[in-house]
């Protein structure tokens, strides 16, 4: 069978496929469905006025009112990091002209919540102690490391099965695995979902996310020996 007609063949599936030099590179796909157990997100407080150093004693005793809240609820003070601090002025428009009234004081607050069941509880509590907004919700796994060697593992499988479909229809006997590239690497925490600023706090089903791999393996192939 001509090479040519296993190059035709590798455009009928889903798996790019190429042959050169008795080689063929085929990408393998691999999925590993988990349930998350942890919700990071991102607390803003922010604080306008003309004097700094009293913008600055309301965003400490708010951002402590925040952090008393979440150890209340069982998060720990390394689950609680202060991301960024920025003070900026704040115009207003008089008549039509605009003036700088004062300063904006901001403070990023990131958290790692580990108790899911608590979720309620502090959403709302962190709305009645006065955040701008909440936003940049991302859920974790915690074990999701592991599950990526896992899906790394079927992408290496499901390599293998596709380039035995592709060498069986041309009659291309399939070799020895040359090498194995990792398409992308891992990489976590990652955007699970997203909820705006007000999100209701009546509670939520986090279900499940699915961790993935995509990798690049080179077989050796040769021709089938003729039947006698």
């Amino acid at each position: 069978m001509k090479l040519s007609y296993l190059l035709l063949l590798a455009g009928l599936f889903t798996s790019p496929l190429y042959a050169q030099d008795n080689q063929i590179r085929v990408s393998g796909k691999g999925a590993v469905a988990v349930k998350p157990d942890q919700l990071q997100f991102t607390v803003l407080l922010e604080e306008k006025g003309a004097v700094t150093s009293k913008l600055n004693a309301s965003l400490e005793q708010n951002s402590q009112l925040i952090v008393n809240l979440l150890n209340k609820h069982g998060v720990e003070n390394k689950d609680i990091q202060s991301l960024r601090v920025q003070l900026s002025p704040w115009f207003e428009r008089d008549q039509d002209v605009m003036k700088q009234s004062g300063f904006v004081l901001s403070r990023q607050i990131r958290i790692n919540l580990r108790q899911l069941d608590q979720y309620d509880k502090i959403i709302d509590g962190i709305l009645k102690i006065g955040a701008n907004r909440i936003e940049g919700f991302q859920y974790i796994a915690s074990n999701e490391r592991d599950m990526y060697d896992e899906a790394l593992s079927l992408a290496v499988q499901d390599a293998a099965e596709r380039a035995q479909v592709l060498t069986k229809a041309a009659d291309i006997k399939l070799g020895n695995v040359l090498s194995i590239n990792e398409n992308a690497s891992y990489g976590a925490p990652h955007p699970m979902m997203k909820m705006n600023a007000m999100a209701e706090s009546s509670g939520y089903q986090p279900g499940q996310i699915q961790v993935t791999a995509d990798v690049e393996v080179v077989f050796s192939i040769q021709a089938q020996a003729p039947s006698q």
